[in-house]
C-alpha cells in the first residue's frame, strides 16, 4: 500500500473516530438535558423534564410552612434539620414551590409544656405541616396531634419506636422514623456478642424513663439473651446529656472496674462514658481486649471518637434521612396529593473504624447544607 492510501485510510479512521466521540458527548448532553439534570442540578431527581414542568404547574404560587419540633436541642436534631435543608433546597430549586421553615426546641426532654404550646402556635397560624418528636405521653400527644390534624395541619412524628404502639393508635400522618427493632438495641447488642464472643460484663447509661429507653433496652435484652455469659451488672441515669452520661459512668466503674462493655442509649451519653474510661486512665478496646464504648445516633463529634479508637461502634439510625423523607413527604401530600405509609424507616447502620469514613461524608455534605 502506498504512503499516499496509508495517510487517507489513517485520517478516514480519525474521522470516524472523532464523528463518534462527538456524537456520545451529544447524546450525554441530550439525555442530561432531558433528565431535568442541567435545568435543576439537584441531587434528587425524580423523573424527566417533562415530569418537572407539569409538577412546576403544580407547584406554582404555593407555599409550604412547615414547622420542626425536636424535644431538646442537641447535635442530633440538629443533623435532622441539615438534611431536611438538602431536601428543601432540592424541591425548591427544581420545581419552584416556597417553603417558609421554623424550628423550636424545649430547653430539655422534659419541658413537654413548651413544646405542646409551640404546636398549638404554629396550628393556629395555619402551618401545612409540623415535624414532632417528644418525650410526652403517648395518649396525651396523640390529643394534641388530632387537635391539629382536625385544623388541617398534618403531624409527622420522627425518631419514635412506632413498634411500641398498635398502628392504628398513631393520629400522626407518618412516623418518619428509622428500621427500629426495637430502635438501636438490637444492633448494639448483636454486635457487642460478636465482637466479646458472648462474654463480658455490660454497664448500661440510660437515658429518661419512657419510650425511647424502655424500647432500646427491651430490643438489647432480647439480643443478648441467648448469650448467658453476657450479664449487664449496672445501670444509671444519664438523662441524654453528656455531662450526666460522664457522671453515671464515672459512678458505674468505680463500682465495676472490669466492665467489658458501656452501652450509652444515645451518644451523647456514650461519649460522656468515654470520658470518663478516659479519666480512670481505663484501656478503649483494641479489637482484642480493653473497654468496650458504644452509641446511637450517627453524630459528627462520635465518627472523630471513632477514628481516634475511642467510642467503640454507633448506630446512625439516618438523622439525614429522616429530615430529607419528612420534607419530600410534606410535598408529595400537600403539593401533589398522594398518600404515604403511616410507617416510613430510613435505613440504619452500626457504625466503626470499618465504615466511619462514608458513613461520616453522607453526614458532612447535610451539616454543609443552609436553607436558602
Amino acid at each position: 500500500m502506498s504512503f499516499r492510501k496509508m495517510s487517507m485510510k489513517l485520517l478516514i479512521i480519525f474521522v470516524l473516530i472523532a464523528s463518534l466521540i462527538m456524537s456520545g458527548c451529544k447524546s450525554k448532553n441530550e439525555t442530561a438535558s432531558s433528565s431535568g439534570t442541567a435545568s435543576s442540578g439537584t441531587a434528587y431527581q425524580w423523573g424527566d423534564g417533562n415530569f418537572e414542568k407539569f409538577v412546576r404547574e403544580q407547584a406554582k404560587g404555593k407555599t409550604l410552612k412547615i414547622g420542626f419540633t425536636p424535644p431538646a436541642a442537641s447535635e442530633f436534631y440538629d443533623i435532622i434539620q441539615h438534611g431536611a435543608n438538602t431536601m428543601m433546597n432540592e424541591l425548591s430549586d427544581r420545581f419552584g414551590v416556597k417553603i417558609e421553615f421554623e424550628m423550636s426546641a424545649p430547653s430539655e426532654h422534659q419541658s413537654v409544656e413548651s413544646q405542646v404550646a409551640t404546636i398549638e402556635n404554629w396550628t393556629s397560624k395555619g402551618f401545612d405541616a409540623i415535624l414532632v418528636s417528644s418525650a410526652g405521653d403517648f395518649d396525651s400527644m396523640n390529643a394534641v396531634y388530632e387537635k391539629a390534624m382536625k385544623q388541617g395541619t398534618s403531624i409527622f412524628m420522627f425518631n419514635m419506636p412506632a413498634e411500641m404502639w398498635d398502628e392504628k393508635d398513631l393520629k400522626a400522618t407518618s412516623v418518619i422514623s428509622y428500621n427500629n427493632h426495637y430502635q438501636a438495641g438490637y444492633l448494639v447488642g448483636q454486635y457487642a456478642a460478636k465482637k466479646l464472643k458472648g462474654k463480658g460484663k455490660i454497664l448500661l447509661v440510660w437515658g429518661l424513663p419512657g419510650h425511647w429507653s424502655t424500647s432500646r433496652k427491651a430490643g438489647f435484652l432480647e439480643a443478648i439473651k441467648e448469650y448467658p455469659d453476657m450479664k449487664v451488672v449496672g445501670e444509671q441515669r444519664g438523662d441524654y446529656v453528656r455531662d450526666k452520661g460522664m457522671q453515671a459512668a464515672e459512678n458505674l466503674i468505680q463500682a465495676h472496674p472490669d466492665v467489658d462493655l458501656i452501652y450509652g442509649e444515645n451518644e451523647e451519653m456514650a461519649l460522656g462514658a468515654v470520658q470518663a474510661v478516659e479519666a480512670r486512665g481505663l484501656k478503649f478496646w483494641d479489637g482484642k481486649k480493653g473497654i468496650m464504648v458504644i452509641g446511637a445516633d450517627g453524630l459528627q463529634s462520635g465518627f472523630d471518637s471513632i477514628r481516634e479508637g475511642k467510642l467503640t461502634a454507633t448506630v446512625n439510625v439516618g438523622p439525614v434521612d429522616m429530615g430529607r423523607e419528612f420534607i419530600k413527604s410534606v410535598f408529595m401530600t400537600k403539593i401533589l396529593g398522594y398518600s404515604i405509609d403511616k410507617i416510613q424507616n430510613v435505613p440504619t447502620v452500626v457504625v466503626d473504624k470499618t465504615n466511619v469514613d462514608a458513613v461520616e461524608a453522607y453526614t458532612t455534605w447535610a451539616l454543609k447544607s443552609e436553607f436558602k
